[in-house]
C-alpha cells in the first residue's frame, strides 16, 4: 500500500499543473487532477516500485487528461479565431465558455524538475499554453512529459505504452510544430522577452481607473493586439483598438466605474479588473470583480492584452485570494 500523504500528496501541485497543460483550463485541471489521485488509489497495488511513484502518477494525469481530450475540442485564445475582428462592427455574442483557454493564478506555480527543459515561468507563459491545444493531444503529452515535466524518454514511452523511438519520434514532430506556431523561444519567453515595468503598469491602470481612454491609447504599441474571452472577437494595431475602445467602452465609462489591482497570471503581468454599475453611486459602495486582464510589453508599451472575462477563469483566482470587490 501507498502512503498517499508521503508519497503522493508532494505531486499534487505539479500534477495539477501537467492538467492544466493539457487541458488548457484551470477548472478542469483540478477536476482531473482530483481524478487522478482517485485513479491512483484505486490502483495502487499496479505500482510493483515505490521509488517510481512519479511517473506512475504522470501516467495516470496523462491518461486523464487525453481521456478528456477524446470528448471535446480544444480551447482557443482569441488570436486563433481567424483575422481580426473590424472595430466599428459590434462584436458577437459570448460563445461557450468551455472553447476558450484560461489563465492560472501565480499560486499555482511551482519550480521545474532540474531535468525539465523549461522553467517554470515559461512552462505556462499564455503563448506555450495556447500553442499546446494546437499540438496533437499525443504530441502534446509527449513533449510535456518530456522537456516540461523532465521524464526519461523510457518513462514517456511506458507512460504512453510505445516505444522509445516512436516517443522520440514523436517528441521531434511537436518540437518543430512548437516552434512552428509560437517561433523561437526567445519570441514568447516570459524570461527572454521584455517585462512590463512597474511603472508603465501603473499608468495603464491610472489611465483605465480615470476613464482616460486617450491615455489608455497613448500607452499600446502600434501593433498591439486585444482579445476578449468569452466574445470571440479580436483586434489588432493601435489605430484599430482606439476605434473599438472608443465605441465600446465610452458608454461603460459613463455608466460604470472601473478599478484594477495589479497581479500575476500564468507567469506575466496583469491586472485584476472591478467594474461597479451605475457609477459613483453604486449601491454597496464597491466595484466587483469581472475580468483578468493579462498584458506583455514590446518597446516600453503595451503590447499584447488577454481581457479574460470567462466566470470559471475568475473562479479560479477567487480561490486563491483576489478580492470579489474592492471599494471605489
Amino acid at each position: 500500500m501507498i502512503d498517499f500523504e508521503k508519497q503522493v500528496e508532494p505531486h499534487r501541485a505539479r500534477l495539477r499543473l501537467h492538467c492544466y497543460r493539457m487541458l488548457g483550463s484551470a477548472c478542469d485541471a483540478d477536476d482531473m487532477v482530483q481524478e487522478t489521485l482517485t485513479r491512483a488509489f484505486r490502483s495502487q497495488s499496479t505500482l510493483e516500485d515505490p521509488s517510481l511513484v512519479r511517473p506512475w502518477l504522470y501516467r495516470i494525469a496523462t491518461n486523464v487528461c487525453l481521456d478528456e481530450l477524446a470528448k471535446r475540442p480544444r480551447r482557443a485564445r482569441g488570436p486563433e479565431l481567424g483575422p481580426p475582428h473590424a472595430p466599428d462592427v459590434p462584436p458577437p455574442e459570448r460563445t461557450p465558455e468551455t472553447e476558450w483557454l484560461e489563465p492560472i493564478p501565480p499560486a499555482w506555480l511551482v519550480a521545474q524538475d532540474p531535468a525539465a527543459q523549461y522553467s517554470a515561468r515559461e512552462s505556462v507563459a499564455l503563448a506555450f499554453v495556447a500553442a499546446l491545444q494546437v499540438l496533437t493531444p499525443p504530441q502534446r503529452a509527449v513533449l510535456l512529459l518530456r522537456d516540461v515535466v523532465g521524464l526519461t524518454a523510457e518513462e514517456t514511452a511506458t507512460t504512453l505504452e510505445s516505444s522509445v523511438s516512436a516517443v522520440n519520434s514523436a517528441l521531434h514532430r511537436a518540437r518543430t510544430a512548437l516552434e512552428a506556431r509560437v517561433g523561437p523561444r526567445a519570441r514568447w519567453s516570459p524570461d527572454a522577452a521584455e517585462p512590463v515595468d512597474r511603472a508603465l503598469l501603473q499608468r495603464y491602470l491610472s489611465a483605465w481607473e480615470s476613464g482616460d481612454l486617450e491615455a489608455v491609447v497613448a500607452l499600446l504599441h502600434e501593433e498591439a493586439t486585444f482579445s476578449m474571452p468569452p466574445v470571440p472577437a479580436w483586434f489588432s494595431g493601435r489605430a484599430a483598438l482606439a476605434r473599438f475602445f472608443e465605441g465600446r467602452f465610452c458608454a461603460s465609462l459613463r455608466t460604470a466605474v472601473f478599478r484594477a489591482r495589479p497581479l500575476e497570471a500564468n507567469g506575466q503581468s496583469a491586472l485584476a479588473f472591478y467594474r461597479a454599475a451605475g457609477g459613483r453611486a453604486a449601491d454597496d459602495g464597491r466595484a466587483h470583480f469581472f475580468a483578468i486582464h493579462l498584458v506583455t510589453a514590446r518597446a516600453g508599451q503595451i503590447d499584447t492584452i488577454d481581457h479574460v472575462m470567462s466566470t470559471s477563469a475568475l473562479s479560479a483566482f477567487l480561490r486563491e485570494g483576489v478580492p470579489e470587490s474592492v471599494e471605489l
